[in-house]
């Protein structure tokens, strides 16, 4: 089920924030003969919560039957009963229901009024945000309700530390809505979107939720709470095999998973819902800005994907190169970007880009459970931020394709890490395929330092540049077989390895 079912899960959350200029001038273009439908006053002190919770609402899927199919939540943005909410809560793609019932809040301690039904507006899948409309009561009968809204916020104008507040009806919390509330605690940035991908948030944030009310301190709507299935199907997974934790080269059973999933929650900046709200107001056909054909999935095959030629970067281009290979840098830096080749990927698949600094999982820093977009062959980023400079350490990124990990590398962040030299001599009778010098603490071995059909025969030599530090050095002849494996070689200065028989 794409949907949020009713038996939903501890589920990892996101919030995707809403982009306040372009929204909140069609929000507020009431006509001069007094039409008010997406008129907003301003907000001059902090609503309550329970005035909030009147402007949320539970969406309901409905088969023929009016048996409830899935539900999640969404919030009203005009009063002439325009909703915003996640496209997998209102996925008309398949045929799992038959009409969208909308249940609206009255009193906080009961479960919704199932009162209307909708229709959808405007719809983007690969972004999962949809605008639905109120366009009947149960009966079919026109409906004259001013409904109760919130104004539209400017979600890139939050920082790390600023509070939020989030309704919604999760399906763990029984029937009534549910409030929770925490701060801003990180951003992320990748390819497919501008600025902020993600801003991280505190606040516990489960299943139903999806959909429903993220607001500012000031009760302005800036993010709506969305779930990031770990998978296409959106299943939750709590522990993954993504490290290669026993060092033997492979990462699968035989190590130590990583919990990731149960409550990770954060916000989505870019302009993602100004023209989804704006096409929603004009009765524009809307385009995505993501050219892509995301369909609901899964099962994706990944024998054919490939990720390759990673490197790091303090920041990003406008045409998406990195601003400056490094393989270390300066303590105090605000960005951390990794950059990659693939191939072999289809859109609708399950990725993530996982951080971890010092080895520990960077649940703020990381794109968790996203949908692919970007075809099957090209080249993309993901960023760890932190606009006060992020702390000193060791920064790893593993991508994980449908939960296998494809590639990662590290780098360093602050410290003393001068350009060496370090020099493989092979003095052995064996040729060696297979090169894998690791920042000692990195989860993994990261990708060969050899191409792909590059050997260094008996009595031959290679060149590595690499910043200095500690490391972790594994070297295989052409059938994978170990040759060397040695731990915390201190490597702060031009030096040799000499590959000999045993």
């Amino acid at each position: 089920m794409y949907g949020d079912t009713i038996e939903v899960e501890y589920m990892r959350s996101l919030l995707i924030p809403v982009s306040l200029i372009a929204i909140w001038l069609a929000a507020c273009g009431g006509d001069s003969d007094g039409d008010k439908s997406n008129t907003a006053s301003p907000v001059t002190s902090p609503p309550a919560v329970a005035d909030l919770a009147r402007a949320v609402v539970q969406i309901q899927a409905l088969d023929a039957s009016g048996d409830m199919v899935w539900t999640g939540s969404g919030t009203f943005i005009s009063e002439d009963g325009l909703i915003l909410t996640n496209a997998h809560v209102v996925d008309d793609r398949g045929d799992e229901y038959a009409d969208l019932a909308v249940a609206t809040t009255v009193k906080t301690d009961q479960p919704p009024d199932l009162n209307y039904l909708a229709e959808i507006t405007a719809v983007d899948y690969a972004l999962d945000l949809a605008v639905i409309r109120v366009v009947s009561d149960l009966d079919g009968n026109e409906v004259t309700a001013e409904f109760p809204f919130v104004p539209l916020g400017d979600s890139e104008t939050v920082e790390i530390g600023d509070n939020i507040r989030v309704l919604g009806y999760p399906g763990i919390g029984g029937d009534t809505i549910t409030f929770t509330n925490g701060v801003i605690s990180g951003f992320t940035s990748e390819r497919s979107v501008d600025g902020r991908a993600w801003i991280k948030t505190d606040a516990t944030i489960t299943g139903g939720n999806s959909g429903g009310l993220a607001v500012d301190a000031a009760g302005r709507l800036i993010g709506v709470p969305t779930i990031a299935g770990s998978g296409a199907d959106g299943e939750t997974v709590d522990c993954r095999y993504i490290a290669d934790t026993n060092r033997d080269g492979n990462t699968d059973e035989d190590d130590t998973c990583v919990p990731v999933g149960g409550f990770i929650n954060g916000l989505r900046p870019v302009n993602l819902a100004a023209s989804l709200v704006d096409a929603a107001i004009s009765g524009a056909e809307y385009v995505s800005p993501i050219e892509t054909d995301v369909e609901p999935a899964g099962g994706f095959d990944t024998g054919d994907v490939f990720i390759s030629n990673m490197v790091f970067s303090d920041g990003v281009t406008e045409d998406d190169q990195p601003t400056e290979e490094l393989d270390a840098m300066p303590t105090g830096v605000s960005e951390v970007c990794g950059f990659w080749d693939y191939e072999g990927m289809d859109d609708g698949m399950s990725w993530e880009a996982l951080w971890f600094v010092d080895g520990q999982l960077s649940e703020d820093g990381s794109i968790i459970g996203e949908t692919w977009v970007g075809g099957e062959k090209g080249s993309w980023w993901a960023c760890i931020l932190d606009e006060q400079g992020l702390e000193d350490g060791l920064y790893e990124l593993i991508i994980s394709v449908e939960d296998e990990p494809q590639g990662s590398r590290a780098v360093f962040v602050g410290g003393d890490h001068p350009s060496v030299e370090f020099t493989v001599e092979n003095i052995s009778s064996t040729p060696v395929c297979y090169v894998y010098i690791s920042p000692s603490g990195a989860q993994n071995w990261g990708f060969d330092h050899l191409d792909i059909d590059e050997a260094i025969a008996p009595d031959e030599k290679k060149k590595f540049d690499l910043p200095g530090g500690l490391y972790d050095l594994l070297v295989e002849d052409c059938d994978e077989n170990g040759v060397v494996e040695e731990y915390e070689i201190e490597i702060m200065e031009d030096s040799n390895y000499t590959l000999r028989d045993d």
